[in-house]
């Protein structure tokens, strides 16, 4: 009896309690919040008024990123975000000891999600130019941390299509960010109608670059850098380049294995030569010409919607096997290729056929080293070696960024190399 009549009272007194303590929680996270939005909690946490006027310049700074993301570029988000972060440390946007903002702050000005600056951050951290504390956020290092001299923007035709151009790259990447500069892969590749996607190319120009480099003949890269006035280099066949801003070139001289290539095959007794590769190239002309050798073209185009390289030599295979198919009278002294995917296809059409090299046919081609055509023997070529190009590249443009004359202009060149084929 005494018990259940004590529960209304218990209930009442319940309901007391709580009416107490709402208003006084509701009271205390109020004033939590206003001590918060205010700089009173950095006063507290800073001690000092200059430490609030910090913590608002910061917090300003943070506002006005000098860069933006651009969904439509080759480059992920988080490169972008980290490509970003890292040019306003090096630049001076954030100076030593600043505080970054947070990841979520991040976030929201760049339009990203928290999963793209959380990486962003963490590859920034692996770099070691800022340091996360908990409670504080990601401090700006000093001399302790990795600063880079400058940016150096690379400027390719192609992405990843070519060994030449990927084992170029590789190496020149490795001498310029082993000796302190940035290094950072932009693809700009002409259209059939001379035009160009160079959105990817103006959004790293938003950021501070150093010196550029054009690889291969590139017209609307040159223009592009001609008006951002950011320095350049050009490596292409062209003897020099007179675009404003150009402040090197290295001539990439597919000709100089030309004359012993010639003198050799004259001396065998070669009467007719048939070039074969996926457009015209004058490399050889001149010098076979001057002893007398007769030259022919034969151009095939890679297969229509194919990936190069292996869509030329798909293409070259089927041409040769359907030429050979119906006679064999048209087979010169010795062919020529251009280009080594293209000997690739042709040898496989003509060891189907049964033909026999060099006693039917002798065969030479151009090839890079490290990559050449596999053969029962050894082939007769023309060939230029990546590794040594690039090694001779990179000791050029940093002497260039370290301020040295005379570091331009210079040639890269092919050696011919006797095999068992010509």
């Amino acid at each position: 009896m005494n018990k259940s009549a004590s529960f209304p009272t218990r209930l009442r007194l319940g309901f007391v309690v709580v009416s107490w303590i709402s208003p006084c929680a509701f009271l205390i996270v109020n004033v939590v919040k206003i001590f918060i939005d205010t700089n009173w909690a950095y006063w507290v946490y800073y001690g000092t008024k200059e430490k609030i006027a910090l913590m608002n310049e910061l917090t300003d700074r943070g506002a006005k990123l000098p860069f933006a993301v651009a969904r439509s570029s080759r480059a992920t988000l988080v490169e972008q975000v980290v490509d970003g972060l890292r040019q306003c440390i090096l630049s001076g946007f954030y100076k030593v000891g600043d505080v970054l903002p947070t990841t979520r702050d991040l976030a929201a000005q760049l339009g990203v999600s928290r999963i793209v600056t959380r990486a962003a951050v963490a590859e920034l951290t692996k770099d070691e130019l800022i340091n996360p504390k908990p409670g504080v956020g990601c401090m700006v290092l000093g001399r302790g941390g990795k600063v880079w001299k400058g940016n150096v923007l690379f400027i390719s035709r192609s992405n990843g299509r070519t060994y030449y151009v990927n084992v170029f790259t590789s190496i020149l990447r490795e001498r310029l960010v082993s000796t302190g500069w940035r290094f950072t892969q932009v693809t700009v590749t002409p259209g059939s109608k001379g035009d160009a996607d160079v959105s990817e190319l103006e959004l790293w120009l938003s950021h501070p670059v150093t010196l550029a480099i054009i690889m291969f003949d590139n017209p609307a890269a040159e223009r592009i850098l001609s008006r951002s006035g950011v320095p350049f280099v050009t490596l292409d066949n062209k003897a020099l380049c007179r675009t404003k801003g150009c402040v090197g070139h290295v001539r990439y001289d597919r000709t100089a294995g030309a004359a012993e290539f010639a003198a050799e095959i004259k001396k065998a007794g070669v009467e007719s030569v048939l070039q074969v590769g996926m457009e015209k190239f004058d490399d050889v002309a001149k010098e076979l010409h001057k002893v007398d050798i007769s030259l022919k073209r034969w151009e095939i185009p890679p297969t229509p919607g194919g990936k190069l390289p292996q869509s030329l030599s798909f293409a070259v295979r089927d041409a040769f096997a359907e030429r050979i198919s119906k006679s064999r009278k048209w087979l010169p002294d010795l062919i020529y290729f251009s280009d080594d995917h293209a000997c690739v296809g042709a040898l496989a059409a003509l060891t189907a056929a049964g033909v026999r090299i060099p006693e039917d046919v002798r065969v030479v081609t151009w090839s890079n080293t490290g990559n050449e055509p596999v053969y029962a023997k050894e082939l007769t070529r023309i060939e230029m070696d990546p590794e040594s190009d690039a090694g001779k590249f990179a000791d050029s443009i940093l002497a260039h960024l370290e301020g040295c004359a005379g570091a331009f202009p210079i040639t890269l060149v092919p050696e011919f190399r006797k095999g068992e084929t010509a």
